[in-house]
């Protein structure tokens, strides 16, 4: 099962919905209060990070900006509920993505949420903020929210499409540092300093991965657990998940961002009954499914052996009745 083309049809937006594929990419920036944006300065940062990948030229010959700014109409009432003023639309003529009606750019908008931060919607993330000790106390601080979405993006290479989204995101941060991020198709939260020194750094996958551990409960003596990658299938791309006995759970986390990287870098291109490993001795069989724990997504599930193997692969299974 993969996502490589997509077409703006019922079948294929099914499709997309089974993959676990977003046609809108988001994540929220949390505050303790509202942020004052400098609007130009705001338009410089994105014009300068996700800045034209050729020159646009007007009838006339004239150079044109590489960056269109949308702007709803103003209000001079500060009391407004919600302040156009507080909404941003970029389109980003240099990332133009191909329709059946016509070429139309991507877009970024940066808005205001429609109510403020409630930490219960967080709390699976929470759960999962092992690299952010401090998550939780931030989080109980934060009474403003923005939400930055892409539009109309869904149909770049997926690797455009973080790196587009990513810059926005720096730029903004540079302009209106938040508190927290919550990172919807990770289910994630950050640090903002953090998620900078990463794209500093070439991680651009540090908001849009997350690697989880569940303790399973059973009857067994065996310590059981799954663990798999968050984020990858909203891109599509699978995701990863292991499901297994008695394993080291770093050393598993490991193995599990790696092969996500390479399918980040790589694409779908793992095939059902293969084997990967870091190794000639690690033979880690390969089978697409859906995943065991939400939300509902295709993963390439790893097999570890019998012998720590806690899933079923119908592979596998298919194989022993032979």
């Amino acid at each position: 099962m993969s996502t490589h083309e997509y077409d703006d049809n019922e079948q294929n937006e099914q499709a997309d919905e089974d993959f676990g594929f977003f046609d809108i990419y988001s994540a929220q920036l949390l505050y303790r209060t509202k942020p004052t944006i400098d609007r130009d300065t705001l338009y410089a940062k994105v014009q300068e990070y996700t800045g034209p990948l050729h020159t646009v030229l007007d009838d006339q010959g004239e150079e044109q900006e590489a960056l269109a700014v949308w702007e709803a109409n103003p209000t001079d009432d500060p009391n407004a509920e919600a302040d156009p003023r507080d909404h941003y639309h970029f389109f980003h003529l240099n990332h133009m993505v191909h329709y059946e009606d016509g070429d139309l750019p991507a877009q970024t908008v940066l808005m205001p949420s429609e109510m403020e931060p409630q930490a219960e919607l967080y709390t699976t993330a929470l759960q999962q903020s092992w690299h952010w000790q401090e998550a939780s106390e931030v989080l109980q601080a934060c009474d403003y929210e923005l939400m930055l979405t892409d539009m109309m993006a869904r149909g770049l290479p997926h690797q455009q499409r973080l790196q587009l989204f990513n810059q926005v995101l720096r730029a903004i941060l540079e302009v209106a540092p938040c508190d927290a991020i919550y990172w919807r198709s990770s289910d994630k939260l950050m640090e903002p300093t953090a998620f900078l020194a990463a794209l500093q750094e070439g991680q651009d996958l540090y908001g849009a991965l997350n690697i989880r551990l569940y303790n399973i409960q059973s009857e067994q003596e065996r310590q059981e657990m799954v663990m798999d990658s968050c984020g990858l299938a909203a891109l599509g791309v699978p995701d990863v998940q292991c499901h297994f006995y008695d394993m080291n759970p770093n050393e598993v986390a490991g193995f599990l961002m790696d092969i996500s990287h390479y399918l980040y870098e790589q694409g779908d291109i793992i095939t059902d009954g293969e084997t990967i490993g870091q190794d000639e001795e690690q033979r880690w069989t390969c089978e697409h499914q859906f995943s065991l724990i939400a939300p509902r997504r295709v993963v390439i599930d790893l097999n570890p052996g019998n012998l720590y193997y806690a899933g079923v692969q119908e592979s596998s299974r298919s194989q022993s009745q032979e």
